[in-house]
């Protein structure tokens, strides 16, 4: 039976939720005192929406599929992802928009306080039909989406494919700890998985051993027969296919800004150029870029366009 040809526009489900980014917080102040800071800003945030946000920047169809609340920050949401090439499939729920608050310091990676509000009961059943008709559909956010872990994504992956899509995944860090059973987890879904994007702490995690992410890389494509692109910060990006020695590709060296959503930026970047049949490393050299772009500016200025990308 013929598969149907996929759309050009690329689907990004998951989390979708209001982002406190927290400006030169080191730590939290001691009980009962205040502590200034240079900036807090308000964003949409959630990996998945950062994601489609640089993908309609970027030039590329996307829509947008995730569960938020019949609330004023959901209506605050909607306002600030109303941007041409974004489409939005969001349930609305009665329940509290989602909200993650960021807290970012020099000489510190970034700390995160999540409270998941809708989030925790969106599934594979709130996604459109025919929203899975592209070119890839994205499921990103993993464990923030507990109603949407296990059979339910695999169910999601395998009708986006059925639907003539290639999919990708981008769990995220584990809050709980990456136990054996959610390791198990994770290898079973990426057999439904046509490129999985994690960071190089994720992939350390998932293999589960002290081994060089290389080896790991290789290790977990020749295991569930994904492509693994691994964002490794200012080392650039990882990319190693099933029986294929990994190969490196560089980030070019640049005054940080704001880290945040860099990860997201390269998933939107890589996605973009796989969709427009671009050689994967030449996509990961792009998406390398893309991410150098956005993270040279603060998250209050992250209207970019092609032109702006790296070169």
């Amino acid at each position: 039976m013929n598969q149907p040809a996929p759309d050009d526009r690329i689907t990004v489900v998951g989390n979708v939720n209001l982002d406190v980014l927290v400006a030169g917080a080191a730590e939290l102040p001691p009980p009962g005192t205040e502590q200034i800071v240079p900036s807090i800003v308000l964003r949409p945030g959630g990996s998945a929406a950062n994601t489609a946000v640089v993908l309609a920047q970027l030039g590329r169809p996307t829509v947008l599929a995730g569960r938020v609340g019949d609330d004023g920050t959901a209506r605050l949401l909607a306002e600030q992802l109303d941007i041409p090439g974004l489409r939005l499939d969001l349930v609305r729920a009665d329940a509290p928009t989602g909200v993650t608050v960021a807290a970012e310091a020099p000489g510190r990676d970034r700390s995160f306080l999540s409270a998941l509000g809708a989030m925790s009961e969106f599934d594979a059943e709130a996604v459109p039909a025919e929203s899975l008709s592209a070119k890839f559909v994205l499921l990103s956010g993993y464990f923030l989406l507990p109603a949407l872990r296990g059979d339910s994504a695999r169910d999601l992956l395998a009708r986006a494919r059925r639907a003539g899509a290639r999919t990708a995944l981008d769990t995220g860090w584990d809050p709980a700890g990456w136990s054996g059973t959610t390791r198990a987890e994770v290898l079973e879904l990426l057999r439904e998985v046509d490129v999985f994007l994690p960071n190089e702490d994720e992939l350390r995690a998932l293999r589960g051993d002290a081994c060089a992410d290389e080896e790991a890389a290789r290790s977990i494509a020749d295991e569930t027969g994904a492509i693994v692109v691994v964002k490794r910060g200012a080392l650039g990006a990882l990319v190693a296919q099933p029986g294929q020695e990994p190969i490196a590709c560089p980030a070019p060296e640049v005054q940080v800004c704001d880290s945040t959503g860099a990860g997201d930026a390269f998933n939107a970047g890589l996605l973009h150029r796989l969709a427009d049949g671009v050689q994967l490393a030449d996509a990961a050299d792009y998406a390398v870029r893309v991410a150098a772009t956005v993270i040279v500016r603060p998250s209050h200025d992250r209207a970019i366009t092609p032109e702006d990308v790296m070169t």
